[in-house]
C-alpha cells in the first residue's frame, strides 16, 4: 500500500519586499522571522507559524510500503519463543515437543552468527526433526558473494542515528545477551550507510534549491514570470554562514561550514574540512622509501580524506571560499549578502576571492552576536578598570546584563531608523547616569511600552518616583559611565548598525550545528566519512523533517514498515507543535522570565556562599 506525504509549500511570505534596483528579496524588519509569517492574500494578521512547519510542509515524500509490512522486527527472548512453539505439532511426527535454540558454532567450531543475525534451530524432541534458518534475511539487491544481512545494515543505520560507534553496539549486544558484529563487518555496513547518507543529502540540497527559488518568486513577480516561461537566471540570495568544529578549543581535526538561506531557513550547501586521513597515517607508519611514498601519495590523492593543511581556526574561512566558489555551478545562486558572526575572517576571505566579478558581497552582522559582544566588552572593562564590586554606582554583573539587554532592544526596536537606533543605545548610558538632582531621561524612549520608569510615570500623568527607589537599580556614577563611553562608541558605530538593520540572527545555524554533533559526538573520535554522513543527515533532517531517513533506507534497500512511518510522523508532529508554540509572544516572555529568575537565583547563591571554589582554596 503506497503512502504519500503531501503538504502545502511555504505559503505567502508577508513582510517581504523586492528591491527592484538590485533584484534582491528582503524582509521588512527581520530576515526570515519565524514568528511573523502570515497570509497576505487573505488579509490575515500575523500567524504563529514556525520555520519548522514551513520547511516540513514543503517536503513531499512518495513512500511505498509493501502489503502486510505493519512491523518487521521485534525483540524476542529465545526461551519465550520456545514456550510459544512447544505446543505446536512437529511436521514430521505430528506430535508436540518443538523447541527453538540459537546455533552458536557449526561442526568445525566456526561461529554461525553474522553480527546481529543469528542462526536459529527448530528441533523436535520426539523424532529429532530439525530445521535451521537465519533470524534476518539477506539483502538480495547486491551482486556480492557474501550478501549483508538486513539487521546488520539497520543496526549500522541506527548507530548513525544516535551517534554511536562499534563499541556502543558491542555494549548493546552484551546487555541484551546477543552477539554483536565484528569490526570488519561493521565497517563495511558503516561505509554503505555513509554513502547512502551523502547521496540522500545531495538530493535534499537539490530539492531545497528548488524550494528557495519558488519562495523568492512568491515575492518577486519578475522572477515568477521567468519561471513560468521556463527561464532560469542566476539569482542573488541572502545567506547566513557559520562554521562549527568537531572538537572544542580550535584543535579539531574536522570542521563544517554551512550556508543557510535567510528567507526560507533552508540549508543551501555545506562543506566538511578535514586535517586527518587514517589511510595516510597508516602508510606513514610503514616508513616506506621516499620515492615509493611519493608514488603512493599521488595515487591516493583523489581518495585522501585530508583537504585542509592549515590551522583548525582557518577551517571556517576555507570552507566559505569553497562554498562561495561553487554556488553558481551548484545551484545557479549568488550569495550576495553574508550574515555572519564577525568572529572569523570568513567574510574577508570571500571578498578577496571575488567569486562574482562585478558583484560585491555585502556583510550582515548577527544581532545576537553583537548583543553578546556588548556584554563581553562591559565585563572586560569592569575587570580591567576595577569598576565592579560592591558600592553605589559600580558596574556590577547585574548591570552588565541589563545594559546588554537594553542594547539588543535598542537595535531590534529601531530597525527602520539608524539614528533612532543609535540614540536609543546612548540613552541607556544616560539613563543609568541619571539622579534626582540631574537626570537625562529626555533621551529615553517615550513610547507607551518604554523601559524607562521616569518616562512611564510621565506618560501615566503621575509624579516620577525617586531614583533611589527605581526598580531597575542600574545607577552608575559619572566616573564609571565615562569609562564606558569608548565601548558605547564602538558598539554604536554607524557601519555596524547598518549591518544589523536586517534584524537577523544565526539561530538557524546554531540549531543545525547541534544536529550535526548529535550524530557525531564531540567526545568520540570518528573519521571524515562519518562526519560527512552526519552533516548530510543533519541537513536533510533540518530541511525536510524526520521522513528524510526514508531516502537513506531506500538507497540501502531497507524495507519500510507502517511502524516506521508512524514513528517518523510522530516526530515531525512533535517538532512542529513545539516550534509553533515557541514562536508565540507568550512563550518568548516565559523564556525571558525564566532566564531572569535563574540569573537572580544564581547571583543570590553566590552572594550567600561567597567564593567556594578556586585556585589555592585548600
Amino acid at each position: 500500500m503506497p503512502r504519500k506525504i503531501t503538504s502545502g509549500r511555504f505559503g505567502s511570505l508577508v513582510n517581504a519586499r523586492v528591491d527592484q534596483a538590485g533584484k534582491k528579496v528582503r524582509l521588512d524588519g527581520a530576515i526570515c522571522s519565524s514568528a511573523t509569517t502570515a497570509s497576505a492574500s487573505e488579509g490575515h494578521g500575523p500567524l504563529h507559524v514556525s520555520s519548522s512547519r514551513r520547511k516540513i510542509d514543503a517536503a513531499n515524500f512518495d513512500i511505498p510500503v509493501p502489503e502486510g509490512m505493519e512491523q518487521d522486527y521485534t525483540i524476542v527472548s529465545v526461551h519465550q519463543l520456545t514456550r510459544l512453539v512447544c505446543e505446536a505439532l512437529c511436521p514430521e511426527c505430528l506430535e508436540p515437543g518443538l523447541d527453538v535454540s540459537v546455533v552458536e558454532k557449526n561442526a568445525d567450531g566456526e561461529k554461525e552468527n553474522k553480527g546481529f543475525a543469528s542462526k536459529l534451530k527448530l528441533r523436535c524432541s520426539g523424532c529429532g526433526y530439525e530445521k535451521m534458518g537465519m533470524s534476518s534475511p539477506r539483502e538480495n539487491h547486491t551482486e556480492q558473494k557474501n550478501k549483508p544481512f538486513d539487521i546488520n545494515t539497520r543496526m549500522a543505520l541506527f548507530s548513525h542515528e544516535i551517534g554511536a560507534s562499534h563499541a556502543s553496539l558491542q555494549k548493546f549486544g552484551a546487555v541484551m545477551g546477543m552477539p554483536a558484529p565484528v569490526l570488519q563487518s561493521f565497517q563495511a555496513a558503516d561505509k554503505r550507510v555513509t554513502e547512502a547518507e551523502i547521496g540522500a543529502g545531495e538530493e535534499a540540497l537539490f530539492q531545497s534549491a528548488t524550494h528557495i527559488r519558488k519562495a523568492y518568486a512568491e515575492v518577486d513577480p519578475d522572477l515568477q514570470e521567468e519561471i513560468n516561461h521556463g527561464e532560469m537566471r542566476t539569482m542573488d540570495i541572502s545567506v547566513s554562514f557559520d562554521g562549527t568544529w568537531q572538537k572544542r578549543g580550535f584543535t579539531s581535526l574536522y570542521g563544517v561550514g554551512v550556508v543557510i538561506d535567510v528567507l526560507t531557513g533552508l540549508v543551501v550547501d555545506f562543506h566538511v574540512m578535514s586535517k586527518y586521513c587514517h589511510t595516510c597515517k597508516l602508510h606513514e607508519a610503514q616508513n616506506l622509501p621516499a620515492e615509493e611514498m611519493e608514488a603512493w601519495r599521488a595515487a591516493h590523492a583523489p581518495k585522501c580524506c585530508q583537504n585542509h593543511v592549515a590551522s583548525s581556526k582557518a577551517m571556517e574561512q576555507e570552507a566559505a571560499k569553497v562554498l562561495w566558489g561553487r554556488s553558481i555551478r551548484m545551484h545557479d545562486f549568488r550569495y550576495t549578502e553574508m550574515l555572519c558572526d564577525g568572529d572569523s575572517s570568513a567574510f574577508k576571505a570571500v571578498v578577496e576571492l571575488d567569486p562574482y566579478p562585478g558583484v560585491q558581497v555585502e556583510k550582515l552582522d548577527c544581532v545576537n552576536h553583537a548583543h553578546k559582544r556588548m556584554g563581553t566588552a562591559l565585563r572586560k572593562l569592569a575587570k580591567a578598570e576595577r569598576l565592579g564590586g560592591k558600592g553605589v554606582g559600580r558596574l556590577t554583573e547585574g548591570k552588565c546584563d541589563s545594559i546588554q539587554k537594553y542594547y539588543r532592544g535598542a537595535i531590534v526596536n529601531n530597525l527602520d531608523n539608524i539614528d533612532k537606533m543609535r540614540s536609543s543605545i546612548w540613552s541607556t548610558l544616560y539613563h543609568c547616569m541619571s539622579t534626582d538632582e540631574r537626570h537625562f531621561h529626555h533621551r529615553c524612549p517615550t513610547s507607551p511600552d518604554t523601559w524607562c520608569f521616569y518616562q512611564r510615570a510621565l506618560i501615566a500623568g503621575t509624579e516620577p518616583p525617586s531614583h533611589n527607589d527605581a526598580p531597575s537599580h542600574t545607577f552608575l556614577t559619572p566616573q564609571v559611565a565615562e569609562k564606558m563611553v569608548p565601548v558605547f562608541r564602538r558598539m554604536s558605530d554607524e557601519a555596524l548598525l547598518k549591518r544589523m538593520q536586517h534584524g537577523g540572527t544565526q539561530n538557524t545555524n546554531e540549531s543545525l550545528n547541534n544536529l550535526v554533533w548529535l550524530r557525531c559526538p564531540k567526545t568520540v573520535f570518528m573519521g571524515k566519512g562519518r562526519v560527512d554522513g552526519a552533516t548530510a543527515r543533519a541537513v536533510t533532517t533540518f530541511n525536510e523533517g524526520a521522513f528524510e531517513v526514508t531516502r537513506v533506507m531506500n538507497k540501502l534497500y531497507v524495507d519500510l514498515t507502517l511502524s516506521t512511518l508512524e514513528s517518523l510522523g510522530k516526530r515531525d508532529h512533535r517538532r512542529i507543535s513545539q516550534a509553533d508554540a515557541a514562536v508565540t509572544a507568550r512563550a518568548r516572555d516565559q523564556r525571558r522570565d525564566y532566564a531572569r529568575q535563574r540569573r537572580l537565583a544564581v547571583r543570590a547563591e553566590h552572594a550567600q556562599e561567597g567564593q567556594v571554589y578556586g585556585p589555592g582554596m585548600a
